[in-house]
């Protein structure tokens, strides 16, 4: 969209937008400083008030709430709801509305036929002819009228859903067709996260709003007014008598729905900010337990919970008021009907009782419907403001249009690359310029390097050059032909892109490299893989290339989804490669093996690279340095390092220190010393390993196998009892074995609630069976003497009054005690879950079905369906059970002929209500297991950018169309069962009548009964039928209860591997390690042992850092020292006491972790710095930001160290991350520092600053450190080389060089003087 300067605003050009702009109420703020041509992500804001008819309406049903709303968005009309509905959709939408019309006019008419048979009972003798044909006439037409309005309400039912199936399928591709092709500055505003929350959140509205809902709603309306016509034809004046029953209970319930949504919205957002809390802790679960911040991150979920949880109980408190009302308002009016009718039978004016019946009950029901339109009318409104956001996403075009077929495309490219005057900012921040008049060439084949420190327009460049953004000035140019004029999928397909962060697809790897090339042979894929270096650990998996590598790759490691990922761009043969990065999560060795194969790929072609390891750029044709968005040095590395400028001093950065001669003294006292701390077996290895120089190491290997063949036949049994072993123990883990005794069980303190609350629900239960037997009173009123009749009126006026008040306490009572049961139990549960989840073993978190992801869901979603069990659903459930006794016990009591009937027909009906839940619970299950859609929609949310870059957009929309065909045939059994069941339950009243006066009319024409005693066993069972419908839509909620706590408990009753933390030895450990003959698998992959005979020890004071290839267990050793993970065999021992035997809890108080990614959480610098410590002195955190070398950056925040640092850390920068995680480390003054790739993912100058920090943090304490970047180890005491699951080498840096082995080789990859 192009906007134009429009004195202070800014306007779009478009028609459409003009006419916008032109209303009151839809103001634009758009301040963009002087920047006149936006990028099209670049829309302003509008704010939508109600229309004065919508406002009218609302007011109208006591919603002043909604009436004053605002909303972001202007709700589409209730035709723009079914905006994408076909030809096909609107015929049979037309068949539905009139099938609810006629639904509709049905009901009332059933107050019709029942009167009539009262009628007949009151004004005949009931053994006379008159009585047996009327009666039999009745119960014909309850018979007739059943099935019909069964077969009516059926397909209407069907009609609705079918066409609201068929427009969400139809919505859900738009959207997610619409989000494919939408640029990368619009993301950087819509965060993923809020963009599945649309389609999940906002397509369940929009199915709400224009599935039954609005069935229900036409049926109110017409339930509404046919009462009124039908009480208005029998007799106007108790009609008009009875037409204040209407507005009242409207009001009543409108009331209810806006205190309800009020609190429900407010509990909402409490509970989003506990989820916010559990999410984070759970992503970052190995922070939250190696810093002990499990209690810390418990007691804010919990105060978040509690919060929600006070507003849960108001809600409850006055749900039950309003529902209370409601009720008193029916019962009143009722009372009052049947007196007034009974006066106006008295005088004659009206001729048959029966009329009264007909009047009052035809207006109670339509009054009881039209009580409920409020909320729909709400469910409506949100339907159509849901589909609001969800069009404004489906419309929007972007100028840099993914689908855009425009554009040249050049016959034959060279590859030419030039920026020329370049500037740019992005969307997001458009105060900070990024590139500031950028000029550059790179010729035809050569290879150009950029670097530079983070922000300063280096990823910036390539996005600009694949079109993910476009430049605010200057030209960027590919054979003198300007990028925005070519065409953008062709532009993709010869300029190739390999990312820092590899993105990787669910799948195999056969899949994902199809996705960079569909045409590409499986020869193909092997040439470029083993171009990649990928091709021999993908023969090692089981099955090889059609493996499948789970969610994002994570079956692989870091360095193998980056191979994967640079397999898939040479696939492409791309003519242009821009490597971002490419190398990073890779160790030395793989490291340069893949750069040697990106320097072969980058052959032919033109290629730009941006790395921070300077060892990876040095054979380039060209670096140039960046520096605040403009080139401030160009030339070759050896141009540059002469030049003694800024390139210069990075490389020094990055420098390894000359290797001194080794005095022979020396290298014997460290082999000796080395000898010690290995066993017997390793020793003659590692002799072997000094005089390196004059022999032969595949000879060395293979003498080492040889002798190690027994070993391994016996490691073989062992690895398979093992993997036996975590299978019986991942099975266990799915089996659910708890249910509803264990939640009674763990409600203690809660029982006196519980009683109470069960006590009162009882008595609101016998409501149903007090208005049967009060009805067989009136109906012996109207049988009595018109003196006698009146005087028993007055009476049962008072009656239904004082019901309606017991109705009414009882109400409020039991909802109020049984909601704060409900609330206490779904906090502690969620609690007790999210505690026990914090302090897991990592082997749980492993296995694919504890994703955080799905721990998360569970944790939203278990706790609440459990509620099911103790909340308002169960009394409901109450209430029916102890109508459906006392009913039951009356109609016994009564006529037992009649009761036997109308026992087998409600345990039919149950029966029948109960299967079909049950039946409905288990589609939503396999819909849930099954949701291949919701899987792939967020896997394309989530990585939209690769997916473009790749042009795989319709690939993927291909796949999602698909799923969604699966989920729609799904979707329509479900709606056949739930038609079936909403059908019954709507027409069994007219079933129940006509059998059970089918039964008793016969009984009493031959005078086997009494008709008294026949008519309140009749309406016994009509009031037991009534209890049955109210509570069987609750039963697939029960069923869902019980599932969610087993799963529930299964995580509260869980205990970890690595046992109790608090148990233990408390010993204030020295520093010294040992590492003894340890072996160890990770139980995802039993039989590939990462560690085998692994031995070496760390001394007190001393730094040992880990080397080795990727995968061979080096930050299992830092994950073993934390006890995320134990030992499968030999020992890890701290001051020679064996780990298992301390208090892991008091250990970690005395050790620290750095991690490669830095995981800080929301809250504040000084929060964070002080995560898992309670009272610690401001003098101390300063301190520990000092020594981090965090106090400069800190010094430049206005808020200094009581910054918020964002959702995961999100305002700070990567460097400054890591400066902040340095400094939490350093505030417990750890007796040892784990530091696992602590400066990977930083730029030269960051990694510089944060490398000074740790070498300042490392004095005076045991460190373990592992790095890629070898310059940053090489003064570490012991450098330990590890591979294959054991120790190789080791010795201090001189040591190893001297041995010209394994250590060597690694150095010479990556010395920049090389």
């Amino acid at each position: 969209m192009k906007w134009r300067k429009n004195g202070d605003a800014i306007a779009p050009t478009d028609v459409i937008g003009e006419e916008v702009g032109k209303k009151k109420n839809e103001h634009q703020t758009v301040d963009l400083e002087d920047v006149v041509s936006l990028d099209s992500d670049e829309e302003p804001k509008f704010v939508y008030e109600p229309s004065n008819a919508e406002k009218f309406i609302n007011y109208l049903l006591c919603r002043g709430d909604l009436a004053k709303r605002e909303l972001s968005v202007k709700p589409v009309t209730l035709l723009g709801l079914f905006r994408f509905a076909e030809r096909r959709d609107h015929i049979i939408l037309l068949i539905g509305i009139l099938l609810s019309f006629l639904s509709g006019v049905a009901q009332p008419g059933l107050g019709v036929i029942a009167g009539g048979m009262t009628n007949t009972l009151i004004v005949y003798n009931v053994t006379s002819p008159q009585f047996l044909d009327s009666a039999l006439l009745n119960v014909y037409l309850f018979g007739g009228i059943g099935v019909i309005v069964l077969i009516i309400n059926f397909i209407q039912y069907m009609c609705f859903q079918n066409v609201c199936i068929r427009i969400v399928t139809k919505l859900r591709e738009e959207y997610i067709k619409s989000i494919l092709r939408q640029n990368a500055g619009w993301f950087d505003k819509n965060h993923s996260g809020t963009l599945t929350t649309k389609l999940h959140d906002n397509m369940e509205r929009i199915h709400e709003g224009i599935g039954d809902k609005l069935g229900v709603l036409i049926r109110g309306i017409v339930m509404f007014g046919t009462g009124i016509v039908i009480s208005l034809f029998y007799e106007w004046r108790l009609a008009l008598m009875m037409m204040g029953i209407g507005p009242l209970c409207c009001i009543c319930m409108s009331l209810m729905s806006r205190s309800m949504s009020s609190y429900t919205s407010k509990e909402l957002a409490d509970v989003g900010k506990a989820g916010s809390i559990a999410e984070e802790s759970l992503m970052g679960v190995r922070t939250v337990q190696a810093f002990n911040g499990q209690e810390e991150m418990v007691e804010r979920y919990t105060a978040e919970l509690g919060k929600g949880k006070s507003y849960a109980v108001k809600k409850g408190l006055w749900g039950g008021f309003f529902g209370g009302i409601f009720l008193l308002i029916l019962f009143t009016y009722f009372g009052g009907g049947i007196f007034y009718g009974g006066q106006l039978l008295r005088w004659k004016i009206i001729e048959n009782p029966g009329d009264v019946f007909i009047v009052v009950f035809s207006m109670l029901i339509g009054a009881y419907f039209l009580g409920l339109i409020s909320p729909h009318l709400m469910v409506l409104l949100n339907a159509r403001v849901a589909a609001a956001t969800i069009y404004e996403v489906i419309d929007r075009v972007p100028e840099i249009d993914a689908y855009s077929s425009e554009g040249q495309k050049i016959d034959k490219i060279v590859g030419r690359v030039v920026f020329e005057n370049v500037h740019f900012r992005y969307p997001t921040r458009k105060k900070a310029k990024v590139l500031n008049g950028l000029n550059l060439t790179i010729e035809p084949g050569t290879s150009v390097a950029l670097v530079g420190h983070s922000g300063c327009g280096k990823s910036t460049s390539v996005g600009l050059l694949t079109r993910l953004y476009e430049q605010e000035d200057g030209k960027v140019m590919i054979d003198g032909h300007e990028v925005r004029n070519l065409n953008i999928d062709w532009l993709r397909k010869v300029v190739g892109i390999v990312q820092q962060e590899p993105i990787l697809f669910s799948g195999t790897i056969h899949n994902n490299l199809l996705i960079g090339n569909p045409n590409a042979t499986r020869d193909d894929m092997i040439r470029v893989c083993k171009m990649a270096n990928a091709h021999e650990f993908i023969l090692k998996m089981p099955k090889g290339y059609d493996t499948v590598i789970g969610d994002g790759g994570v079956q692989l490691s870091g360095g193998q989804k980056q191979r994967v990922a640079i397999a898939r761009t040479l696939i492409r043969d791309p003519k242009v490669l821009l490597l971002d990065e490419a190398t990073s999560a890779l160790d030395a060795q793989s490291e340069s093996v893949v750069q040697s194969a990106l320097n072969n790929a980058s052959k032919g072609r033109t290629t730009i690279m941006i790395a921070h390891r300077l060892s990876t750029i040095r054979e380039a044709d060209k670096i140039v340095f960046f520096e605040s968005g403009v080139i401030v040095e160009s030339g070759t590395h050896d141009e540059l390092v002469a030049l003694g400028g800024r390139y210069a001093a990075l490389v020094k950065a990055q420098q390894f220190k000359e290797a001194d001669e080794v005095d022979e003294d020396v290298e014997e006292d460290i082999t000796a010393r080395i000898e010690k701390q290995m066993p017997s077996r390793q020793v003659s290895y590692h002799g072997s390993c000094v005089s390196l120089a004059s022999a032969d190491l595949e000879i060395g290997y293979a003498s080492a196998f040889n002798s190690f063949n027994l070993k391994q036949a016996q490691d073989d049994i062992e690895n398979e009892d093992f993997a036996e072993e975590v299978q019986r123990v991942m099975e266990e883990d799915g089996v659910i074995t708890s249910g509803y005794y264990d939640i009674f069980k763990n409600a203690e303190g809660n029982y006196w609630y519980l009683s109470m609350g069960t006590v009162f629900a009882i008595m609101r239960g016998s409501e149903l069976a007090l208005l049967a037997i009060m009805f067989g009173y009136v109906f012996e009123a109207f049988e009595k003497p018109d003196a006698e009749m009146a005087r028993e009126l007055v009476i049962i006026f008072i009656l239904y009054g004082c019901l309606g008040l017991y109705v009414f306490i009882t109400q409020v009572l039991s909802s109020t005690l049984f909601t704060i049961v409900a609330e206490n139990l779904g906090l502690k549960f969620r609690v007790q879950s999210f505690k026990n989840l914090l302090y897991q073993d990592a082997s749980f978190f492993d296995n694919p079905a504890h994703a955080p992801g799905k721990l998360i869901t569970r944790l939203a979603t278990d706790a609440p369906n459990v509620k099911a069990v103790v909340d308002t659903r169960m009394l409901q459930v109450i209430y029916s059970m102890t109508s459906i006794t006392i009913n039951l016990v009356t109609g016994y009591a009564c006529c037992w002929q009649i009761a036997v009937v109308g026992t087998v027909m409600i345990a039919l009906f149950a029966l029948l209500m109960i299967s079909m839940a049950y039946k409905i619970a288990r589609v939503n299950l396999k819909q849930i297991k099954r949701d291949e859609a919701g899987k792939i929609a967020i896997e394309i949310v989530e990585n939209v950018k690769t997916i473009q870059l790749l042009t795989s957009t319709e690939h993927f929309l291909n796949e999602y169309t698909t799923a969604l065909e699966l989920q729609h045939k799904s979707e329509m059994k479900k709606a056949y069962i739930q038609a079936l069941n909403n059908a019954i339950s709507q027409t069994f009243m007219y079933f129940a009548m006509f059998v059970c006066y089918g039964v008793g009319t016969p009984l009493m024409y031959n005078g086997i009964v009494d008709p008294n005693g026949a008519f309140r066993a009749i309406n016994s069972m009509m009031m037991g039928s009534v209890a049955v419908m109210h509570s069987s839509h609750n039963f697939p909620e029960f069923v869902k209860a019980k599932t969610a706590a087993g799963m529930l408990f299964k995580l509260i009753y869980r205990k970890p591997k690595t046992g109790d933390v608090m148990k233990g030895n408390q010993l204030d450990i020295r520093g010294n390690i040992l590492f003894e003959s340890v072996k160890f698998s990770y139980p995802q992959r039993p039989l590939h042992p990462v560690m085998t005979d692994l031995h070496f020890t760390a001394r007190n004071g001393q730094t040992v850092a880990l080397v080795g290839p990727s995968g061979t267990g080096k930050s299992t050793c830092i994950a073993m020292l934390e006890r995320f993970y134990d030992v499968s065999g030999g020992a890890l021992r701290i001051d020679g006491q064996d780990i298992k035997t301390l208090s892991l809890h008091h250990l970690r108080t005395q050790m620290a972790l750095v991690g490669q990614e830095p995981r800080l959480f929301a809250g504040t610098i000084k929060e964070n710095v002080c995560f898992g410590l309670k009272d610690v002195p401001i003098e101390k955190v300063n301190q520990a930001l000092e020594l981090a070398n965090a106090s400069r950056f800190l010094a430049n925040l206005p808020s200094g160290i009581d910054t918020e640092v964002g959702e995961k850390g999100s305002q700070l920068s990567g460097g400054q991350k890591q400066r902040i995680a340095i400094a939490r480390a350093l505030v417990r003054d750890p007796k040892i520092l784990l530091l696992d790739e602590a400066t990977s993912a930083l730029d030269s100058e960051s990694e510089r600053a944060v490398q000074e920090a740790l070498d300042r943090a490392r004095e005076g304490r045991t460190c373990i450190t592992i790095a890629h970047r070898l310059s940053s180890i090489q003064n570490s005491d012991l450098i330990v080389y590890i591979d294959q699951g054991k120790v190789q080498e080791a010795g201090n840096h001189n040591h190893l060089m001297s041995l010209r082995g394994k250590y060597y080789d690694l150095i010479k990859k990556q010395d920049l003087t090389s």
